[in-house]
């Protein structure tokens, strides 16, 4: 599904499966944060496509906090790859859950702004607020690299689509 016209807004695709695991892990972590990693594709100008929302594990996760390790994302990411057949699947960005029905924080926003100048390409965010005992909602953030060393994060919107 694309949308018709959505001018020059940052926008996040999250395919139906993705999104149905995430939710989740996100209601089962609650009252903790819980998060990976985002695989999938970029297509055009910000649109981020993604295909699967992989958990990687954070053993000290609490209420208000999750970080995400590089060793074992780079290591789900690498068995995620390896038995992937989409030769444009790749490391789109990152996610996490808020146990709470907040959208990405300051903090969030910050995390994303070293990621982006660490990786020298955008990144998207999101994160999946459980909003009740059944229901999640998704916000997205788009950060993207800018000259010299900087980066400019959007809010993004959030379409969920058929795989």
């Amino acid at each position: 599904m694309i949308t018709a016209d959505r001018g020059n807004a940052p926008e996040v695709r999250i395919e139906e499966n993705a999104f149905h695991r995430g939710e989740a892990i996100a209601l089962d972590a609650a009252p903790h944060e819980s998060g990976g990693i985002l695989v999938g594709w970029w297509e055009g100008d910000g649109i981020a496509v993604v295909r699967g929302l992989l958990a990687v594990p954070d053993h000290r996760a609490g209420h208000t906090h999750y970080e995400r390790r590089h060793t074992p994302a780079q290591q789900v990411l690498d068995e995620y790859l390896a038995t992937s057949s989409e030769p444009n699947v790749g490391y789109v960005g990152e996610w996490h859950s808020h146990p709470t029905p907040q959208p990405p924080s300051p903090t969030d926003r910050h995390a994303l702004t070293g990621l982006v100048r660490q990786a020298r390409h955008s990144v998207a965010l999101v994160v999946l607020a459980v909003m009740s005992e059944h229901a999640v909602e998704a916000y997205s953030l788009i950060g993207e690299p800018c000259w010299p060393s900087r980066a400019t994060i959007k809010p993004a919107d959030v379409e969920r689509i058929a795989p």
